[in-house]
């Protein structure tokens, strides 16, 4: 039987404690992995500002800031270089790095049975903790120095003394830059990676940020002349051969377009977005609202929103590479959470897409647009696991339908978002990155407030857009797969799987292949702990998927005149009294538990104070 066809993607991992999920990664012989931010914790925590607490107006009008937002103290390149190297030196990650053997049988399912080393490719992007800055932003002074930093990682190569080069520095020779024989014999430049070559490095050398896009074709098949190394289990296409990035692109003196070098039926692109480096700050009443990101001003090419999270660089790169790309599956990778909308707070409390709703309706409306097959998000930075979904009516057919109510309903497109957070600490241990907090005297109530708050927000916030799947009604909602029942939500330590399933498709026209997406646990004998299998016609949108109970009011309110799409949780908006309430249970919950220490020390204290008084007046 072939090797299953899988990539692994994990976000939220600190060095200095342990890493469990390694293993069982290895198990599952992923030709990638793919980091979808915090790959490391380089920030230092100080504390909660408790000034900042309360009720504020801003332009897009009143916000709660609570819980008290954490303050943090900036990572500089040496400290952000320092827990790179950490990382490296983790054993079990370490192990992952030198790869697996997989029989050359499990891959074509016929003939040679003998076994070649295969190497997952590295990829990913960056979140606020391993750029350097809590909730970080453009402002961050040392921006270059950690996206560098973070390409090194990837290649693994930390040395503190590399001299970065220009792509025009290596291709001179240039003896000080790393482009001589020893990096013509590092490992990477063996198996065809080139960080030199590579156009998020160069990306990365410019200061724009630590975006770019991979892909993998599993038609290719590993022959004897690969070596016993392989990278990516011999499916990673080079940039120049994928021709889906614009800056490779451009530096190619003629393309034909009309060419395409990989399978457009058994590929798969990954798009890593960076959502840190270009970001604008949150805002704190108007002070940020024209601070804009340096290359971020309305250029010809893309109109960028006030508030942002790519800048127009990285929008025109994405909008142009969607285009180029004829891959059968596009998963976009964003550090911070693209569907939700948790809490009626500022970003400086929680971040997500949601607090620049501008911003979050050019992703979709350019995801959308662009026509690519099979889009499916991946996102990190909550430490838990969830599985989402949006339903997407053009704008246009839900002005008609409220204008007349007899037209039938306008199709629809569904967008699932699978978040995948917590490799080290997640809601289900301890939610707090700290080391402390994971050892006695500590862990006992950090995972009591951790566990406790954040079930009992599944279970009363009124958060749509998570998938329920409910046994007995065919899985319509979540799609087939195994797995628990009911909202689906992880809050234990977990990284994602998907495994593509093209047997079905050859090269027929005929989209009946599909992607399971897994979310496992620590324990490497027990089954995911979440699973859900998306055909790629549903994905697409040649396919409803069906569930949708949201109404057409839902879609009607919360509609913005700019955007060409408007996007709404599958089961619907809440009522606000269900909103407002949730919140106030929210807020009583969380004071209850942190304050909880305080309330068992005093209680306690006045017993034993009573008990004492009442003696001594016994004996008198």
């Amino acid at each position: 039987m072939p090797q299953p066809y899988r990539l692994a993607f994990g976000s939220c991992s600190h060095p200095a404690l342990p890493q469990p999920l390694w293993p069982i990664i290895s198990s599952r012989k992923p030709s990638a992995f793919i980091w979808g931010g915090d790959a490391i914790y380089a920030d230092r925590y100080a504390g909660l500002n408790w000034t900042d607490v309360g009720l504020h107006h801003t332009e897009g009008g009143w916000m709660i800031t609570f819980p008290p937002p954490s303050v943090h103290l900036d990572a500089t390149p040496d400290v952000i270089r320092g827990w790179y190297e950490r990382q490296l030196e983790v054993e079990g990650y370490r192990q992952f790095l030198e790869g697996f053997d997989v029989n050359m049988s499990d891959i074509d399912g016929v003939g040679v049975t003998e076994a070649v080393r295969s190497k997952p490719l590295i990829f990913g992007t960056i979140d606020d903790h391993d750029y350097g800055q809590n909730n970080g932003d453009f402002t961050y002074q040392f921006k270059k120095e950690s996206n560098l930093a973070f390409i090194d990682f990837m290649y693994g190569e930390m040395a503190q003394d590399r001299k970065e080069c220009s792509l025009q520095e290596a291709d001179e020779r240039d003896s000080s830059c790393g482009s001589n024989e020893e990096y013509e014999d590092s490992s990477h430049h063996k198996r065809g990676r080139s960080k030199l070559s590579d156009p998020m490095y160069q990306r990365s050398l410019e200061g724009k940020g630590v975006y770019g896009v991979q892909l993998f074709d599993f038609s290719r098949k590993i022959n004897a002349d690969d070596g016993n190394n392989v990278l990516g289990g011999g499916h990673w296409v080079p940039e120049t051969e994928a021709m889906i990035d614009p800056d490779v692109i451009d530096k190619v003196p003629s393309t034909n377009d009309a060419i395409v070098n990989y399978s457009t039926t058994h590929s798969v692109a990954v798009f890593a977005l960076d959502v840190r480096s270009n970001k604008n700050p949150w805002p704190k009443g108007k002070q940020h609202l024209n601070n804009a990101a340096p290359g971020s001003s309305n250029s010809e090419s893309i109109q960028v929103p006030a508030l942002d999270f790519l800048g127009a660089d990285q929008w025109t790169w994405f909008q142009s590479a969607l285009a180029n790309s004829h891959a059968r599956v596009n998963i976009i990778v964003s550090g911070l959470q693209v569907h939700t909308d948790r809490f009626p707070n500022d970003g400086n409390v929680v971040e997500e897409w949601s607090k620049f709703p501008e911003s979050r309706d050019m992703l979709y409306d350019m995801i959308l647009n662009s026509g690519v097959r099979s889009p499916l998000l991946i996102s990190g930075d909550v430490h838990m696991s969830q599985f989402l979904r949006k339903d997407c009516i053009k704008s246009i057919d839900v002005q008609e339908l409220n204008n007349d109510k007899t037209k039938p309903h306008p199709p629809k497109r569904s967008l699932i978002e699978v978040t995948t957070s917590g490799m080290t600490h997640s809601w289900g241990t301890s939610f707090s990155s700290q080391p402390k907090h994971h050892t006695w005297p500590l862990w006992p109530y950090s995972y009591l407030v951790s566990r406790t708050f954040m079930t009992m927000c599944h279970f009363v916030c009124p958060w749509n857009e998570i998938i329920i799947r409910r046994l007995g009604q065919g899985e319509a909602m979540v799609g087939r797969g195994n797995g628990l029942a009911g909202k689906q939500y992880y809050l234990g330590l977990n990284f994602a799987d998907l495994e593509f399933d093209f047997a079905h498709e050859q090269d027929s026209t005929s989209d009946s292949g599909a992607v399971t997406v897994r979310i496992f646990g620590k324990k490497e004998d027990e089954p995911p702990k979440l699973e859900a299998r998306w055909t790629f016609d549903e994905l697409s949108g040649a396919t409803s998927l069906p569930g949708m109970t949201a109404k057409v009011q839902d879609f009607v309110s919360v509609g913005r005149g700019a955007s060409d799409w408007i996007c709404v949780p599958y089961r619907g908006l809440p009522s606000n009294l269900h909103y407002y309430t949730a919140i106030a249970v929210q807020f009583v919950v969380f004071c209850s538990l942190f304050f909880l220490p305080y309330i068992v020390a005093t209680a306690t204290y006045v017993v034993i104070r009573r008990q004492w008084r009442s003696k001594r007046i016994t004996r008198r």
